[in-house]
């Protein structure tokens, strides 16, 4: 979808990002989450954030229990019940460690939305 088509759409908060593979980083402090204990303590405030999607900026991959608890980022945990993500923290933990795993070899991150 052209970026200008985009702009019409796109509601903040509310509406989803483009399908498409983005890159991700783990290189840059979160103004958001970046002083936060648990964020600290996990990832040095580095939350891993989405590079090159059309028409956002600083779409990250956080902790949150409800839709209430991003403004269109992508929050991880499982969904066992509808209308909630459950076992955020603990699923966010097990998820940045892979992706700093990978980091550390060298390989690209990337994620697909469908």
């Amino acid at each position: 979808m052209p970026l200008d088509q985009i702009k019409k759409i796109k509601v903040p908060s509310k509406t989803a990002i483009p399908t498409g593979t983005y890159k991700i980083t783990l290189d840059v402090v979160s103004p958001k989450y970046g002083n936060i204990a648990f964020y600290k303590e996990v990832c040095q405030g580095k939350v891993p954030r989405l590079l090159g999607v059309p028409g956002y900026e600083g779409v990250l991959i956080h902790c949150g229990n409800t839709q209430e608890d991003s403004a269109g980022c992508i929050i991880v945990g499982k969904n066992k019940v509808k209308g909630k993500v459950l076992e955020s923290k603990d699923t966010f933990k097990v998820l940045y460690k892979l992706l700093k795993d990978a980091k550390t070899r060298g390989e690209e991150i990337t994620i697909t939305i469908e």
